[in-house]
C-alpha cells in the first residue's frame, strides 16, 4: 500500500506552506529544505486505488499529483485552505495603464520649492511664537498645534525622498531626506526601510510594517495597560516618538544598530549615520535655546510630540476603519492590500497644507515610489475612475478627524478570523 505521506522538496512555495501549517485539512512538517505535507484520510483513500493495482500506476499517480500541486499552488492549496473567493478587482496593470503619464514626472525644483516652502512656514512659527504666547496657555497650545501640522508637512516632503520621487537622483533624494527628516529626530534611513516593507506589504497580517496589527489570542495575553493604551488620547503624543523610532515597539529601535530591524552591516552604518544627524540637530537646537533645557523642552522637543501626534493621527486613519480587511499569507494580493487604504478628506485647507498625503493616499500607496506629492491629486483621480466600478476605492470626509480617530482606537481593538485569511476588527463582526 502506498504511504500517506509525501515529502516535497521546496524553493519558493517552501515559506508560504510553513506558514499555513497547521491549518484546515494538512498537516504539515517543515525542514529546512522540506515540507511532508500529510493528506487527509478522504483523499488518501481514493490515491491508494482501493490497496490493489499496479504499485508503479500509483506511484506515478501520486507524483503527478504533487507535481500539478505546486504548479498551480498560488491558486490550488489556497483555495483548500481559504474557502472564500477573493475579490473582483482589476490588475495592478489596469490601475497603472490609467495614470496619466504627467503623474510619474518628478522634478527637482518643485521638490526644493515645497521643501523650502515648509522650512519657511516653520521659520516664522518661530519668530512669531511671542504673539501666540500673549494670549497665554491657549494661544501656546494652537502653536504647538500648528508646529505640529506644518513639521508633518516637512515630514511628507522627507517621505518623498525616502520613496524616491522628491528626484531622479538617489544621493540627491539622501541628502535632501536627511536635511528633512533630521530636525524633526526622525533617522531618515532606518524608516526609509521600515517605511517601504509597509508600502510593499500593505495590510499583511505578519509582514506589515509600522501598522502593528492585533489578533485576539496576542491582545488577550497582553497586561491592562498595553490593551487600553491607544485609547488614552494623549497616548497618540509618544506613539512616533519615542515608542516607535527609539524604543522600537513593534518593528525594532531605528536608532539602535542592532535592533532586529537591521540585518546588514550597511544598514546598520546608515542607522548611525541618520541617528547623529538627528543628534546634530538636536544639539543645534539646544545651543539656540541657550543650553536651557526648559528652553529646549519647551519650544522644540514639546512641539515633535505634536508633530508625532500629527503623524500617528495620519497614519491610523489612513489604513484602520470599522470595515477595513487585513489578510494572511496565501490570500493576501498587492491590490488586495492596497485598496484596504483610505483616502481622508480633513478639509479647511489642512490637505493642501500636508501636501495630499490625506486625501491622496490610496494613489501614493500604489506608486510610492513613482508618484511624488504634487501628482496624488491627478493620480486620484484616474484610480478613482478604475475603482469605483468595483467599488473598491475608499474614501470619507473627515473634518472631524481627531474625533474619529479618539473613537476608532477605542472601539477597534483586535482581528479575528485567523486561518480564514480575511481577519476583520472584532465589534464590527460581532455587531453583524
Amino acid at each position: 500500500m502506498i504511504s500517506r505521506t509525501g515529502v516535497l522538496r521546496m524553493t519558493h512555495e517552501r515559506r508560504w506552506l510553513r506558514e499555513t501549517a497547521g491549518r484546515w485539512p494538512w498537516k504539515l512538517e517543515t525542514a529546512e529544505e522540506c515540507v511532508t505535507i500529510h493528506l487527509p484520510n478522504q483523499l488518501a483513500m481514493k490515491m491508494d486505488c482501493a490497496s490493489t493495482g499496479n504499485m508503479l500506476f500509483r506511484g506515478m499517480l501520486v507524483r503527478c499529483f504533487f507535481q500539478f500541486t505546486l504548479k498551480f499552488s498560488t491558486g490550488f492549496y489556497r483555495s483548500l485552505i481559504f474557502k472564500q473567493p477573493k475579490p473582483n478587482l482589476p490588475s495592478f496593470e489596469e490601475i497603472r495603464r490609467a495614470i496619466p503619464p504627467l503623474c510619474f514626472e518628478k522634478s527637482l525644483f518643485k521638490s526644493l520649492f515645497y521643501l523650502v516652502i515648509d522650512f519657511i512656514i516653520l521659520y516664522c512659527l518661530y519668530r512669531f511664537v511671542g504673539i501666540f504666547e500673549s494670549f497665554g496657555i491657549f494661544g501656546l497650545f494652537v502653536w504647538y498645534c500648528c508646529m505640529g501640522m506644518f513639521g508633518s508637512s516637512l515630514f511628507v516632503v522627507g517621505h518623498d525622498c525616502g520613496h524616491g520621487t522628491f528626484s531622479k537622483y538617489t544621493w540627491v533624494n539622501d541628502l535632501f531626506g536627511h536635511i528633512a527628516h533630521a530636525p524633526l529626530l526622525a533617522p531618515y534611513w532606518p524608516w526609509q526601510k521600515s517605511h517601504r516593507r509597509h508600502h510593499q506589504y500593505t495590510s499583511h497580517i505578519d509582514n506589515d510594517m509600522g501598522h502593528p496589527w492585533v489578533v485576539e489570542k496576542d491582545f488577550m495575553t497582553r497586561s491592562w495597560i498595553m490593551r487600553n493604551f491607544s485609547k488614552i488620547p494623549v497616548s497618540g503624543f509618544i506613539r512616533w516618538s519615542p515608542i516607535y523610532t527609539m524604543v522600537g515597539l513593534p518593528d525594532g529601535s531605528h536608532f539602535w544598530p542592532y535592533s532586529k530591524l537591521f540585518t546588514t552591516n550597511c544598514e546598520r552604518v546608515k542607522c548611525v549615520i541618520s541617528g547623529l544627524a538627528c543628534l546634530f540637530c538636536a544639539v543645534v537646537a539646544f545651543v539656540i535655546c541657550n543650553c536651557s533645557w526648559f528652553t529646549f523642552i519647551k519650544y522644540y522637543y514639546i512641539s515633535l510630540l505634536f508633530q508625532g501626534y500629527w503623524l500617528v493621527i495620519i497614519t491610523y486613519l489612513q489604513h484602520n476603519d470599522y470595515n477595513i480587511e487585513v489578510y494572511e499569507e496565501g490570500y493576501w494580493s498587492y491590490v488586495m492590500g492596497q485598496v484596504q487604504t483610505i483616502d481622508r478628506v480633513y478639509g479647511f485647507g489642512i490637505d493642501t497644507l500636508l501636501h495630499h498625503i490625506t486625501d491622496g493616499h490610496v494613489a501614493h500607496h500604489f506608486f510610492f515610489t513613482k508618484i511624488p506629492h504634487y501628482h496624488l491629486m491627478e493620480a486620484t483621480a484616474a484610480i478613482k475612475k478604475v475603482l469605483e466600478p468595483y467599488k473598491a476605492y475608499r474614501c470619507k470626509s473627515n473634518c472631524d478627524f481627531l474625533l474619529d480617530y479618539l473613537t476608532l482606537n477605542v472601539k477597534l481593538e483586535y482581528l479575528i478570523g485567523r486561518g480564514t485569511g480575511i481577519l476583520t476588527y472584532a465589534r464590527v463582526r460581532k455587531e453583524e
